[in-house]
């Protein structure tokens, strides 16, 4: 199927930004893809079967919509096609950082345990 190429840029992007891709399996031409606007539905659907013919992604299938799952062989290839340097990575391939806390001020009394449970100034942290 032939399709502009700031369109299968865009779905490229997409895919790359986040590693995973949905589509409703609805092949209507007139229907735009919810995350992209202005991109058919359907070209979403071709240029997914095309990346899956070359197995640079794994598809699922289930309640009428596709998903797609990219591969190392696909990030490899996407990161070569969109010239991005190796250290960007797909959010689904970033590690998820830990919830961090309101920061405590600098005169907390509670201090800072060790592994043996005792507080910073040595003495037993629960007296």
């Amino acid at each position: 199927m032939l399709m502009p190429l700031e369109r299968l840029r865009a779905i490229l992007e997409l895919l790359f930004r986040e590693g995973v891709l949905v589509a409703e399996k609805d092949p209507r031409p007139r229907r735009c893809h919810p995350a992209l606007p202005g991109v058919p539905n359907l070209e979403v659907l071709r240029a997914m079967a095309s990346l899956r013919a070359r197995r640079l992604v794994r598809q699922t299938f289930a309640w009428r919509h596709f998903y797609w799952y990219l591969t190392d062989a696909g990030v490899a290839h996407l990161r070569r096609y969109l010239h991005l340097p190796p250290d960007i990575v797909p959010l689904s391939l970033q590690r998820a950082r830990p919830p961090r806390g309101p920061p405590r001020p600098a005169g907390d009394p509670r201090g800072t345990r060790d592994a043996r449970g005792t507080g910073s100034d040595g003495g037993d942290a629960d007296r």
